[in-house]
């Protein structure tokens, strides 16, 4: 290892605090440090490939920001949890000193997770081609009326539910929006694309959990003021008519672990708070 980026939010003080602090000991140890805001995506885009770890100081939505903007890169992450819940981030604040010494010795394993492809079709036309790491939901807009969509497994119609959107997230966005809709937890190494119903009607309300190698696809059948939300960062107005289109993306989120692999389920225990009731 010889090159190492820091990542943080411009005006996090804390993360950026610890941020400096980090690259001070990694230059004491004879490493090239690069330090830059998450919000200088070109800078960060610009360096990725020759970085040989990037470590993000923040929660989980700094983590994602960071992943979807090098994950073509396949730079390996190590999150710092600066946020409230932290699913993604390996170390607390408080760790990230005493881990250091294993960071250089190798003492890591990297865990690749799934990204999804995202596309969104009018007409024929792509436009908007993009990744999720969390999820991609398509839900109404700000009017408070209900979308009708019809969902498509690999060209063969499942149902069309009327609703307020519909999930479809990744193993990683289990834990995230997913899981406040109703949705069940899932392992990260499992191959599976999870969709969700978000208060639909007539009680067509359960998730479907598809391989994700199938292509899933959602047309927006009603709903004028609809829109596409890819990671909770990324909006797209749509149309009737306009066609979300999902698989596995060829790129991978690769995360460094420095626990075992009982890791997952330790931390949606102590995350979820259901450690105290175990």
């Amino acid at each position: 290892m010889q090159r190492v980026g820091l990542i943080s939010r411009h005006g996090a003080q804390e993360a950026e605090n610890l941020a400096a602090r980090v690259g001070a000991l990694l230059r004491e140890r004879g490493l090239q440090v690069w330090h830059c805001s998450l919000d200088d995506e070109r800078g960060l885009l610009s360096a990725a490939p020759e970085l040989d770890l990037l470590i993000i100081f923040g929660g989980d939505g700094t983590i994602v920001r960071a992943i979807r903007a090098t994950s073509e890169h396949g730079v390996p992450i190590l999150g710092v949890n600066l946020g409230r819940l932290g699913f993604l981030a390996e170390v607390e604040p408080s760790e990230i000193e005493h881990v250091l010494p294993a960071l250089l010795a190798g003492e890591y394993q990297i865990e690749e997770r799934m990204i999804l492809s995202v596309r969104v079709e009018r007409a024929g036309q792509i436009l908007l081609d993009t990744g999720a790491v969390n999820e991609v939901v398509m839900a109404r807009g700000l009017v408070s009326r209900t979308v009708r969509i019809s969902v498509d497994v690999d060209g063969h119609h499942v149902f069309s539910p009327t609703c307020d959107g519909i999930i479809v997230a990744t193993p990683t966005g289990s834990t995230a929006y997913c899981l406040a809709a109703g949705g069940p937890i899932v392992a990260p190494g499992l191959p599976c694309v999870t969709m969700v119903p978000i208060a639909a009607h007539l009680g067509i309300a359960h998730a479907l959990v598809i391989p994700s190698s199938r292509e899933l696809s959602l047309t927006l059948l009603k709903g004028d003021d609809s829109v596409v939300t890819v990671d909770g960062q990324v909006d797209f107005r749509l149309q009737p008519g306009d066609r979300l289109v999902t698989c596995a993306s060829e790129q991978l989120a690769r995360y460094v672990r420095l626990a075992d692999d009982g890791y997952f389920y330790e931390t949606v225990l102590r995350r979820l708070g259901w450690a105290d009731r175990a």
